[in-house]
């Protein structure tokens, strides 16, 4: 007897993507909105350039701390938990950013933000691979980050709106409290796997194992093993480098942008995230655009590669049109923008290289030392106008290591990521499937 799978069978992605988002898009408006509150606590603390990209860039040490415990215990035990008590602890640290008196406690409490958030992206991508095959990884991915995405659009206008008519104290507060809120939305909303979950029908049930039986034969010739395997594994630090290098390119342009376009512009804060959020626009079509085109291909690295270089050439024409307001201006949210596509195609290449067992690791590996290029990056970029008297020398850096990143992931090879078979039904995100 054969069943079709059509849209009415499609709640991984009408249930378990919305609030996956909206939960991290929470995480990244309370761990980027530091950019909008610099000039309101350099006032209060007197701080320089560089301890305030020091007070940007600590998040990430802390954000290191449990990357690998989380993807690994979320792998062996439960995502759903872990992210819902990070979410409490991350609210409460956003909230106490607003009541700090001085520069050893607003350092203290980056760094526990960081440590608070820091189990939240690996944890969320092992929950993605228990609901989502290789198939669909991309598009579940992307559809996922939409939600960081979706922070950017967010973020400026009301982080420059609230810094504008408030303060910047209220700024955290306001932007902290509805995290403790999404907790219990979180809770609700999730199930650890399509078998405990009692909204899917029995036919995405099937669909979904059927689909994971499939994936367990792939996975051949990949790393195999739990967190010591991914540890050792060539390929997996091969991709915390390409990481590392785009974090220091991401972070050090995201947090100081509302700087440099003040500095470009002389605006207010609000029209500054008002002209911030077209990057944060742009980013959203190249993500829905690329993640789709990826899926359809089955092609993974040169997606993610040609997105590292062609936002690092596009900054680098914005530093050379400096002089023209407006066209800088515009390359600079363009090469914003256009990156919003790599991390759905990029973390759809993990799981071609390791096993199941190895992901979790993996994954925290990656994305917890690869993340402390958002330390190195708005550090630098802080030292070098302190140095400079100019942001043209941290912008040139980040060029320099945006296009190095691409370069080398150009330069990866793995059999795995040489499928480029793909079929008609692999576009759709439900699969008018027969089962057996």
């Amino acid at each position: 007897m054969s069943t079709k799978l059509t849209r009415a069978d499609n709640k991984r992605f009408t249930r378990i993507i919305p609030a996956a988002a909206i939960m991290y898009m929470m995480a990244l408006i309370d761990r980027n909105n530091i950019g909008y509150a610099f000039e309101g606590m350099n006032n209060s603390f007197h701080l320089s350039a560089s301890v305030m990209g020091l007070v940007g860039g600590i998040f990430f040490i802390g954000y290191l701390l449990l990357q690998i415990p989380g993807g690994h215990f979320a792998a062996k035990y439960s995502a759903k938990k872990i992210i819902f008590f990070s979410i409490i602890c991350w609210g409460l640290v956003a909230i106490s950013l607003g009541l700090i008196q001085n520069s050893t406690q607003l350092l203290i409490c980056r760094f526990l933000l960081g440590i608070t958030e820091s189990m939240v992206y690996p944890t969320t991508l092992i929950l993605i691979s228990k609901w989502f095959p290789l198939s669909e990884r991309a598009r579940a991915i992307g559809y996922w980050s939409i939600g960081g995405t979706l922070a950017g659009l967010i973020v400026g206008p009301l982080s420059g709106f609230i810094v504008d008519n408030l303060s910047w104290r209220w700024l955290f507060i306001l932007e902290g409290l509805p995290a403790l809120l999404m907790a219990f939305v979180w809770w609700w909303a999730i199930a650890e796997t399509p078998q405990e979950a009692k909204f899917l029908s029995k036919n995405e049930k099937d669909y979904l194992a059927k689909e994971f039986a499939k994936d367990a034969l792939v996975n051949n010739g990949v790393v195999n093993g739990g967190w010591k395997a991914a540890l050792s594994n060539k390929f997996v630090w091969y991709l915390t480098l390409v990481f590392l290098l785009n974090n220091t390119f991401n972070y050090g342009l995201g947090l100081w942008l509302p700087n440099v376009v003040k500095n470009l512009t002389g605006s207010s804060y609000t029209i500054i995230g008002l002209l911030t959020s077209v990057a944060a626009g742009l980013g959203i079509l190249s993500m829905y655009i690329t993640a789709n085109h990826s899926d359809k291909t089955k092609e993974r690295k040169w997606h993610a590669a040609i997105i590292l270089m062609v936002s690092g050439l596009s900054l680098l024409v914005s530093i050379l049109s400096i002089g023209t307001p407006f066209v800088s201006i515009a390359f600079i949210l363009l090469a914003q923008g256009i990156w919003g596509g790599f991390s759905s195609v990029f973390w759809s290449i993990p799981p071609l290289l390791v096993s199941a067992t190895a992901l979790g690791a993996a994954t925290g590996l990656i994305n917890g030392v690869g993340n402390l290029g958002g330390f190195l990056g708005p550090y630098v970029f802080g030292f070098l106008i302190d140095k400079t008297g100019s942001t043209s020398t941290g912008l040139l850096f980040i060029v320099f290591v945006q296009i190095l990143a691409g370069v080398l992931l150009a330069c990866l090879r793995h059999k795995n990521l040489k499928n480029n078979k793909t079929t008609k039904e692999n576009n759709k995100p439900w699969k008018e499937t027969k089962l057996s």
